[in-house]
């Protein structure tokens, strides 16, 4: 048997200490943000920018309304 001697340590038990409810819900609503529809972002990043006309048909480089060079 033992002296008295424990091989267990004993630990203090930690301090909690409460986060202000602003902090809080901001926290839970960044974390809703990134998760909620995590399927459609991850398909509108892998097809990127849809590809578009720059001068669509029927544009006019010296029209009034153009934009300048």
């Amino acid at each position: 048997m033992t002296d008295g001697a424990s091989f267990a340590k004993v630990r203090a038990p930690l301090e909690v200490s409460m986060v202000s409810n602003t902090q809080q819900f901001d926290r839970i609503r960044r974390r809703k943000k990134a998760t909620n529809g995590k399927a459609n972002k991850r398909v509108r990043r892998k097809f990127g920018t849809p590809k578009f006309p720059v001068h669509p048909e029927g544009y006019n480089a010296s029209a009034a309304d153009a934009k300048k060079a």
